[in-house]
């Protein structure tokens, strides 16, 4: 246990001098770029080294790591997962993919399903609070932007990896799986392209919790004389039992089947100080779910949604800062066996304009999202957000925003044996305060802030007693008080005169405060289970860029779940164009429950390889 702390608590240690200078990472943020030093909100970066340093081997692994971020598994080897951030619930948080929407208007419960392999990844944007005025509705409680891009050089990656589940009070079936994984970077300088695909086969870690899951991406980038192209496009098949997700206690036998297919092409174009980006994308999601597996006639539902979406917007950059506009159009649609046939239509029209005052000390950006809905009528979502540099290395920032999210088709239509939907809904609404400061010095950066969120008309599944049906309601009011502090390290370190590096450290606290003004007597199914503190702990050294130790840690505490503490570590070991590895999820060996019924595995081992051809 003593070895397990000093590694946990590895990065305040004392370190030798690194010369290396401090690179700024740039956050896209929709339209305008800046770096997170001058960015007036809550924002991380996690790089791909980062990401290649800890013990995960996807996507649902990754975002458990995530400080500030509240990632739910329904189980290993990402069968299904909901992911959201500062209280809100799955459906309130945006998830991006190269700034695409991703999200499903049909149920949050398939934002995660994504076809993107790890080794693909540039970066992930996590923007923490509303950013309605920047990214349109749905970004009720934050924004995560994941970044992909083919390799500058060419090249085929392959992977593979078998998982067993460790747990004396097994029976004598057999809990594990394999994956299998091939990536292939390869084009010109000026056309690059890269193609990922993976198969998943589990047998699960509980009765009824196998998993079948096929994924495929593609994704160009492009430069040609009328600017650069970015086209894109995945499949993900996703097939599961799916036992305590959603219809505890009668589910023990259901099954869930999710296909997704994304497609986009995006084009950007500079000339001189203008700079103009449009996309056009397409979402399609076909979901059947099935009560019981071996009598599919007593309910099972067949659902298909329809997104299909363009954007245009524009930035000039002037003397004292940069002005950004433009529109966008959504298309929504529901074709279902159980919630019936619904459309809806979104427009939205976004200014922002971000210039500097007092020798570009301050930064001071306010924008408006103007959003005209067909169901909803018409929302005004204006922001302010501004960042005062004390020094280059010590910046105070903070931000005012409004913030707005509309009910899925789920929460207005479904009729089910334990949900019954409520078509009388009306849209949340949010204003949003947030005040910090961050600091670098050499390799090191802390960001810490403090926010306060006042919302009305929130959506919860709730019920009278334990013999109704969940339905959703909303509240007259709830206010959030948070306090997120983080601590990463940004460039290697010598662990004093030996061989051994420092290659990632980062340290991670949030503390949430949520009231309910009008809850009554009512069960709550989402609300009362957010966050109250969350603590995450990341870190890794390595022997001459061979031998890789990492270890992760989080504690989540909810006021209607148990605390508890998730260690997961990796040992790797990297020949010239391979590396081998082992890793152990929970190593703890906790008893615990992420979100619904679903109890989580235990002690998990994983055995794999990864082999690059150039």
């Amino acid at each position: 246990m003593k070895r397990i702390l000093f590694f946990l608590f590895l990065p305040l240690i004392s370190f030798g001098q690194d010369t290396n200078s401090l690179n700024e990472l740039v956050v896209t943020d929709n339209r305008i770029e800046t770096s997170i030093m001058e960015s007036g909100r809550n924002v991380q970066v996690l790089t791909k080294r980062q990401i290649s340093a800890l013990p995960v081997q996807n996507l649902n692994d990754l975002f458990q790591h995530i400080s500030g971020v509240d990632f739910r598994q329904r189980g290993a080897w990402g069968a299904q997962a909901d992911v959201s951030m500062r209280g809100g619930t799955f459906d309130q948080t945006l998830i991006l993919v190269n700034g695409i929407k991703v999200s499903d208007p049909q149920t949050g419960h398939h934002a995660m399903n994504l076809g993107i392999d790890l080794n693909s990844i540039k970066q992930i944007e996590v923007i923490k609070g509303p950013a309605a005025s920047r990214y349109g509705l749905n970004s009720f409680s934050g924004v995560i932007n994941i970044i992909t891009e083919p390799a500058e050089s060419n090249k085929l990656e392959v992977g593979g990896s078998l998982g067993q589940a460790y747990d004396s009070s097994l029976p004598n079936q057999f809990y594990g799986g394999y994956e299998t994984k091939a990536t292939g970077h390869f084009g010109s300088k000026k056309s690059r392209h890269f193609i990922s695909g993976s198969r998943i086969q589990s047998t699960g870690y509980r009765a009824n919790t196998d998993l079948s899951r096929h994924t495929l991406m593609y994704q160009s980038v492009t430069e040609t004389n009328i600017g650069s192209f970015n086209v894109m496009g995945s499949f993900v098949s996703n097939d599961f039992g799916a036992s305590g997700f959603y219809a505890f206690p009668i589910d023990s036998s259901s099954e869930e089947r999710v296909n997704t297919f994304l497609t986009a092409v995006q084009h950007t174009i500079k000339k001189g100080a203008f700079k103009l980006h449009s996309k056009v994308y397409s979402r399609k999601n076909f979901d059947t779910y099935t009560l019981f597996r071996e009598a599919p006639s007593v309910f099972q539902n067949r659902h298909r949604t329809d997104v299909e979406g363009a954007e245009v917007h524009g930035t000039y950059s002037y003397k004292y800062g940069t002005l950004g506009l433009g529109s966008e159009y959504r298309r929504e649609a529901i074709n279902s066996s159980n919630l019936g046939l619904w459309t809806r239509d979104n427009i939205g029209v976004f200014v922002e304009n971000r210039f500097w005052l007092f020798q570009e000390r301050l930064a001071l950006n306010t924008g408006a999202y103007i959003n005209v809905s067909s169901d909803f009528g018409t929302q005004v979502l204006p922001s302010i957000e501004l960042n005062f540099k004390l020094s280059e290395s010590f910046a105070f920032f903070g931000n005012v925003g409004q913030s707005f999210r509309v009910p899925t088709f789920t929460d207005l239509y479904y009729v089910g044996p334990t949900n019954i939907g409520n078509a009388n809904l009306k849209p949340e609404s949010s204003t949003n305060f947030e005040l910090g400061f961050k600091l670098k010095e050499g390799a090191h950066f802390i960001q810490v802030s403090g926010f306060y969120q006042d919302a009305a008309d929130l959506i919860d599944w709730v019920r009278d007693s334990l013999s109704q049906p969940w339905k959703p309601q909303n509240y007259e009011g709830v206010t959030l008080t948070g306090l997120e502090v983080n601590y990463e390290l940004r460039i290697k370190q010598k662990i004093g005169n030996s061989d051994w590096t420092l290659d990632m450290a980062r340290l991670g606290y949030t503390y949430l405060e949520m009231e309910l003004q009008s809850q009554g007597e009512s069960i709550s199914r989402y609300a009362l289970s957010n966050l109250r503190n969350q603590v995450t702990i990341q870190s890794a050294i390595s022997l001459k860029d061979k031998l890789t130790l990492s270890l992760t840690s989080r504690y989540l505490d909810r006021p209607v779940y148990k605390s508890y503490w998730i260690a997961d570590a990796r040992v790797q070991y990297a020949f010239n164009t391979a590396a081998v590895w082992i890793d152990c999820t929970n190593l703890l060996n906790t008893d615990y429950v992420e979100t619904a019924n679903a109890s989580m595995p235990g002690r998990w081992f994983r055995l794999g390889f990864s082999l690059t051809l150039k």
